[in-house]
């Protein structure tokens, strides 16, 4: 009894973790900066950590070698693939999955609360001015919507999310300055982690994995007509 006590206090311990939100911070000014808050803990994740020390020449070559004698498995099952269903069938398996993803990220997004959300573009930098008023334009038609279907997904309204595009002919170069918080349950990204792992990269590893194989086929029919002509 007592175990299941201590069980039932672990379950209900990691559950709880889960449901605390990992808190993140993004600022970009030509150069990434994003931190990770948990409880009382903070990570940077960009700029990535220093690398480790450089290894000896030898060492290097050494590695590269055993690079090149090693394929690459997952090369070798892309041609097996293009091989037994042809280059449509491979960009068509492509296209599916990144459908696929894409669809599972979009119910993820619907659980980030973005806090704070400030996007400004300044356009500039040419000598044509009237190249740079096409590309001012352009640059509008994408990024309005594309902030709009964003914010909308993760909730964030105004005041709290803000974009801007600016045109300057004086400008010497564009400039992008970006600058977001916000929150995501960890229960959350462990539910759509799981679903997407069972319901996405599981079927399209199997059929991935199957071409150019034989198919199965069941015993079940030919053993049921025998059945009945005896």
């Amino acid at each position: 009894m007592i175990v299941l006590w201590i069980l039932l206090g672990l379950i209900a311990l990691i559950f709880l973790l889960l449901c605390i939100p990992v808190r993140f911070d993004l600022n970009y000014n030509g150069e990434a900066t994003v931190f990770i808050r948990y409880l009382f803990l903070k990570y940077r994740v960009l700029p990535a950590p220093e690398p480790k020390k450089e290894k000896k020449p030898s060492e290097k070559k050494s590695e590269e070698q055993a690079k090149e004698k090693k394929p690459n498995p997952l090369l070798q099952q892309v041609k097996k693939y293009k091989e037994a269903e042809g280059l449509t069938g491979l960009l068509t398996l492509a296209k599916d999955l990144l459908k696929a993803t894409g669809t599972r990220f979009g119910k993820l997004l619907k659980h980030i609360k973005l806090k704070d959300f400030d996007l400004y573009v300044l356009v500039g930098g040419g000598e044509d001015a009237a190249e740079i008023a096409i590309l001012y334009g352009e640059v509008c038609a994408g990024v309005y919507p594309a902030v709009s279907v964003l914010l909308g997904l993760t909730n964030c309204k105004s005041p709290h999310g803000r974009v801007s595009v600016d045109l300057d002919y004086s400008a010497k170069e564009p400039k992008v300055l970006c600058t977001a918080s916000g929150a995501v349950r960890p229960l959350f990204v462990v539910h759509h982690g799981v679903q997407f792992i069972l319901r996405t990269i599981l079927p399209f590893y199997n059929k991935f994995q199957s071409a150019g194989k034989p198919a199965v086929k069941s015993a079940a029919p030919a053993a049921n007509k025998k059945e009945r002509t005896t």
